[in-house]
């Protein structure tokens, strides 16, 4: 590949990381804000930056990679994209509540919890990818 060729693909992905981060900050400030609302504890806005802080780890190593790959071939709102999505985010969740609880069993996989934080996940971040990377990609 000649080095105009990289520089060009280089310039074209540093336009978007805008995007990427906006999309990831969006993502993380809605799940966390969802989960502090629906615990019903009383940690208010203190809980949903401390969340947002741990949910951006598993957002970083299982999301924004497939979102990447699919902002080559963008489609807005896809629902095969978010179908993905959520294949993507079963393990994620699972990994991120083994590790945070200290429980590698299989027993999280029986609780509604599990299912209810991986489609939301997986919800907030094909929305807010679809808002800010899918418009913007398809439109250049």
């Amino acid at each position: 590949m000649e080095l105009w060729k990289v520089s060009q693909k280089v310039s074209e992905l540093s336009d978007l990381i805008p995007y990427y981060f906006f999309s990831l900050v969006s993502s993380c400030l809605s799940l966390s804000t969802v989960l502090v609302v629906f615990s019903l504890d009383t940690w208010g806005v203190i809980g949903i930056i401390v969340i947002s802080f741990y949910v951006v780890i598993p957002y970083l190593l299982f999301a924004v990679p497939v979102q990447v790959l699919f902002n080559k071939h963008p489609k807005k709102f896809s629902v095969i994209y978010f179908c993905l999505y959520i294949f993507f985010s079963l393990p994620a969740v699972f990994i991120y509540s083994s590790v945070l609880n200290f429980d590698f069993s299989m027993d999280i996989l029986t609780t509604k919890n599990y299912y209810a934080s991986s489609l939301l996940a997986a919800l907030f971040f094909w929305f807010w990818d679809s808002v800010f990377l899918q418009k913007k990609s398809s439109a250049s």
